[in-house]
């Protein structure tokens, strides 16, 4: 097997595991949040996780989502520019210069979140004594799984 298409199985099995966890963080927050309407409206009881789980799973959820996007490529196509007739060196020039653009975009996240994740680690959030740099992890951690699938895939749409 080739080394190219070892990477593309490879980028393949970093798309559709995103997916997976993504569509399994979906289930989760629509859980939890159905418990807390119904705990909310009809026991007069609000779990105390209420408002920092949900919303802890919904930034992992939109993290996690984007890695499937940056890998796919589909983050730039809105799908105007394939409707533009151009020549062909400029579409895959302007493939080119989205593939480094988001190259050198997740890149910088991969280090700020990082350093966020460190700055903030050692502080709680209020109800469940988490840490905070829980929530800014899903920065290097997406970002660098949204990357590694990016070079794998190699700009091969």
């Amino acid at each position: 097997m080739s080394l190219a298409v070892s990477s593309l199985r490879a980028a393949t099995f970093v798309d559709r595991a995103a997916r997976w966890i993504g569509a399994a963080l979906v289930a989760g927050f629509a859980a939890m949040v159905v418990y807390v309407v119904i705990s909310r409206y009809l026991f007069s009881s609000t779990p105390r996780w209420a408002e920092e789980l949900p919303r802890l799973a919904l930034v992992w959820l939109t993290f996690v989502g984007a890695i499937s996007g940056f890998v796919r490529g589909s983050h730039f196509r809105a799908g105007l520019l394939d409707l533009i007739k151009m020549p062909p060196m400029i579409r895959k020039a302007l493939a080119v210069l989205a593939w480094l653009a988001s190259f050198v975009f997740l890149a910088v996240f991969i280090v700020t979140g990082a350093r966020l994740t460190g700055i903030t680690w050692s502080h709680q959030t209020t109800a469940l004594s988490l840490p905070v740099g829980l929530f800014y992890l899903c920065l290097p951690v997406c970002c660098g799984l949204a990357l590694l699938g990016m070079i794998l895939k190699g700009g091969r749409t």
